[in-house]
């Protein structure tokens, strides 16, 4: 009884448009369609609601997608990197792009070795697609630690290992 007057005086007042329209813009903010994978705030909602134990998550951070981007303009690349993670994850391993176009983070349903065998497997995914990128891997406890935390310090080991590079 109590949704049916609900949904009457939505109608009636017309907010089920307005909320029906924002839901909208929930789902189209939850999803990167460029690169063809979630969004950082999708991944943090993910994250939220993942049950207790240790997952294992990547943070890459793909090599000079800036310059690919001027030599070969913004929808080759975004074409490309969309191709490197179209290949076979887990339907319950979450792949997002983080804070700008070059950094993206893989939130496994499997055991290190298993995150380990699909890092190898985007490497090669990622040559075919004339990409490369660098990426550290680590263990995040489910429920003791904020995501942030963890993917943070992969992103940290990852900016040592592209300044160790450049020396």
């Amino acid at each position: 009884m109590f949704t049916f007057l609900r949904n009457l005086v939505g109608r009636i007042f017309g907010f089920d448009r307005e909320i029906n329209s924002l839901h909208e813009r929930v789902r189209e903010l939850s999803w990167d369609s460029a690169y063809g994978m979630y969004t950082r705030p999708a991944f943090l909602q993910f994250a939220l609601v993942m049950p207790r134990g240790t997952r294992y998550v990547s943070f890459i951070d793909l090599d000079k997608i800036h310059h690919l981007d001027q030599e070969l303009g913004y929808t080759e690349v975004d074409r490309r990197i969309k191709a490197m993670f179209s290949m076979n994850f887990r339907r319950s391993d979450v792949v997002a792009r983080w804070y700008s176009g070059d950094e993206i983070v893989i939130l496994f349903d499997s055991d290190r070795e298993g995150a380990d065998r699909k890092m190898v497997e985007l490497a090669k995914s990622a040559h075919r697609e004339g990409l490369s990128f660098k990426f550290a891997i680590g263990d995040w406890a489910v429920g003791k630690e904020p995501a942030d935390d963890v993917i943070d310090a992969l992103a940290e080991n990852v900016r040592l290992q592209k300044a160790s590079n450049e020396r």
